[in-house]
């Protein structure tokens, strides 16, 4: 296999045996159950055939990767659709302020129930504040992450590539 530097923990790498990235993918894949006694079984290997490629190959670091990646494109996805349903709130919110609005303007002052325009208006303007003051506050969780020094995450990714470049093991 060519030597790449674009080659992701999870992916098959340099050196490492169609068989051995095999029995990697459904140790990573386990997730919370991963045990290297339970690859062995699965593919009908001994566990020190597993012990071995698990320490030639950094199985243990580029699963946490892989969780890792999961977990990110979770997130990534999770605040996408939060994104969208503020979006939403915020569509109806201001439909519903034009519509309050409307019915001010065209109902005679003398016919206006106070009580129902105000309450619209009202729950119109806290769904639109709400709405708004999430994507600010996630915005700025955001900031505050990015700011923060390394991760675990980041450790290991960096503990990954150290070994990866020879420069002594991860532990």
């Amino acid at each position: 296999m060519p030597k790449r530097s674009d080659v992701k923990p999870w992916e098959r790498q340099e050196g490492e045996s169609a068989k051995a990235f095999e029995a990697f993918t459904i140790y990573a894949g386990l997730g919370a159950d991963r045990s290297l006694r339970a690859v062995a079984q699965q593919l009908g290997k001994s566990k020190t055939l597993m012990d071995r490629w698990s320490s030639t190959y950094g199985w243990v670091a580029r699963a946490a990767e892989y969780d890792a990646d999961l977990q990110r494109k979770a997130h990534a996805e999770a605040v996408k659709k939060a994104r969208k349903m503020n979006d939403r709130h915020i569509g109806i919110a201001l439909k519903m302020q034009e519509k309050a609005l409307e019915a001010l303007a065209k109902t005679p002052a003398e016919s206006i129930n106070t009580k129902v325009l105000v309450s619209m208006l009202r729950e119109a303007t806290k769904l639109e504040r709400e709405s708004r003051a999430e994507i600010v506050r996630e915005t700025e969780h955001k900031i505050e992450a990015e700011n923060k020094e390394s991760t675990l995450v980041d450790v290991i990714a960096e503990a990954w590539e150290r070994r990866r470049n020879g420069e002594g093991p991860d532990e």
